[in-house]
């Protein structure tokens, strides 16, 4: 496994237990952070801070999964599924995404996340 997949990992593992101080230590101080393309995304760590705080108030019971991850020079692609309780509606929300992570230094310095936005969980 390489270093962008530990980092991405460590990341994943920060998600799930809401540690936020980890999940920061892997940005670069001025991330760029689309996490819906089509939607105005966040600069720098404190608007990765702010993004994750809302996030919570919005999503619970939060699965992501990677199915498939692909390297290219500074760059990690990363396929899966994100799968969520929407907390202002109770209604379970589940999407396939895409997400380009870009490194400078070993760490995160742009990430764009590309999926379709309130896709219902049927069954």
């Amino acid at each position: 496994m390489s270093a962008m997949q530990d980092t991405l990992g460590s990341i994943m593992e920060a998600t799930r237990t809401g540690d936020d101080e980890r999940f920061l230590a892997h940005l670069a101080d001025d991330v760029e952070y689309v996490f819906h393309v089509g939607t105005r995304g966040v600069q720098g760590k404190d608007g990765v801070r702010r993004f994750l705080n809302k996030y919570r108030t919005i999503a619970a019971d939060v699965v992501w999964r990677v199915d498939r991850v692909a390297e290219s020079g500074d760059c990690l692609f990363i396929e899966g599924y994100e799968e969520y309780t929407d907390l202002r509606t109770g209604e379970r929300i589940a999407h396939p995404y895409m997400g380009i992570m870009e490194f400078r230094d070993g760490k995160v310095a742009k990430w764009r996340d590309y999926f379709e936005m309130n896709q219902k969980k049927s069954g």
